[in-house]
């Protein structure tokens, strides 16, 4: 229960009555107000004026490697008017930015990277929505940056094929890899049907199409962010739409490739759109997020339990000042005490969102509440911790500019 950001230990009679209180708060629907954290605005991006180098709206939260933050925007760099997106690095304790790739765009390259980075055996990789004309025209790449030297090589690992089946336009998709090197990923477009796939890439860049979704028969359609691999190598993910009643599924792709549907959101108090992957604790449950619905209409975290295919709503968001609203795509992480933490892109003091921690006994507590320039705005991607328990992650608007910032919140 003693979280990251647990400031004090109370005894006594003080416990019994902030639990109370915590209870009586919770069962109305109301968040728990934030506790003193303190807010930093680490870095605001200056978007692309006149051509600029700087990027703009990052719609995913970073990684981190050492005591550096990796991550894309989807707009901005040196690319085209208003600029293609870019690649960047910034230093945990200096605040410096370093621009690691700036995207052209067409003919030649791809544009608009709105997933995440993945870092695997010292090289990065991502996705960008749309790909080159050049040689031929592309609905999507995977990239791969590797540092050589003081220098960023950048080359495009895979294209996207232009005729659909193997895919087209991945989403806000952070790459993930199996134990052999495989890479996995989904697409919001192409396949059979026109709404999106879970595709395999193994180390030579060959692509494998595990599942076309078809958005019919209660299949599920249009997964908007990746994949989660268990230990064995099996997937998980969620559609947007689809499935039963239309509003998502979670489904499981197994390490053999037998494809199923674990559970079918049901929209209204259930929850609908999940746009995140799922994540799995220790014990094979997985959790996740809707955008909308719920007992609040703005949203759920849940909790699926595959041993038992009974799925749970750990909190529902009502919106306005005292709660978040409307979580995205950015997965939900774990501390070592089984606590979980998240941001939703709208709520909080303002409506500008929250940085949110969800305690392993149920409390939750709004860490931060963002309130636009000069703070971020409309954070949609996932939080990192560093070892000192330091929080970050990115706003997609807000900072100085107004074009999005990195954010660290410190306990």
């Amino acid at each position: 229960m003693n979280s990251i950001y647990k400031q004090v230990k109370y005894q006594g009679m003080a416990v019994i009555a902030l639990t109370m209180l915590a209870a009586v708060i919770l069962l109305a629907g109301i968040a728990i107000p934030a506790q003193a954290q303190t807010e930093t605005v680490l870095y605001s991006f200056q978007g692309s004026p006149s051509g600029g180098p700087d990027g703009a709206y990052p719609t995913t939260g970073p990684i981190l490697e050492g005591t550096t933050l990796y991550g894309t925007t989807s707009q901005g760099g040196s690319g085209g008017t208003g600029g293609n997106g870019i690649v960047w690095a910034v230093s945990t304790t200096t605040g410096k930015e370093t621009i690691l790739y700036s995207f052209q765009g067409e003919p030649n390259d791809g544009s608009g990277p709105e997933g995440g980075l993945a870092y695997y055996k010292g090289s990065f990789y991502g996705t960008t929505r749309g790909g080159p004309t050049q040689p031929a025209e592309t609905p999507g790449t995977i990239f791969k940056i590797t540092k050589s030297g003081k220098k960023y090589i950048y080359e495009i690992f895979f294209y996207f094929p232009s005729g659909g089946e193997g895919g087209m336009y991945p989403g806000c998709v952070t790459p993930v890899f199996d134990s052999a090197g495989n890479l996995y990923g989904t697409t919001t477009g192409g396949g059979t049907q026109g709404n999106g796939i879970v595709f395999k890439l193994a180390p030579n860049g060959t692509e494998t199409v595990l599942h076309s979704f078809t958005d019919q028969n209660g299949d599920g359609g249009v997964p908007q962010s990746g994949v989660t691999l268990d230990k064995k190598d099996n997937v998980y993910g969620t559609t947007q739409i689809g499935g039963t009643y239309g509003w998502g599924t979670l489904y499981e792709i197994t390490a053999a490739g037998k494809y199923s549907i674990l559970y079918n959101f049901a929209g209204g108090s259930d929850g609908l759109y999940p746009w995140n992957p799922p994540v799995l604790d220790k014990k094979g449950n997985l959790y996740g997020t809707t955008e909308n619905g719920g007992s609040g209409g703005y949203g759920t975290v849940y909790m699926f339990d595959p041993k038992t295919s009974k799925k749970t709503i750990l909190h529902n968001f009502y919106g306005g000042t005292s709660d978040g609203a409307s979580p995205m795509d950015g997965a939900l992480v774990f501390d070592t005490e089984g606590n979980i933490y998240g941001t939703t892109m709208g709520g909080g003091t303002v409506g500008s969102g929250t940085i949110y921690e969800l305690t392993a006994d149920g409390t939750f507590t709004i860490l931060h509440s963002f309130t636009d320039q000069p703070d971020g705005d409309d954070p949609e991607g996932n939080v990192v911790f560093d070892k000192a328990g330091n929080l970050y992650t990115t706003t997609y608007g807000g900072g100085t500019t107004t074009n999005g910032a990195v954010i660290k919140v410190t306990p």
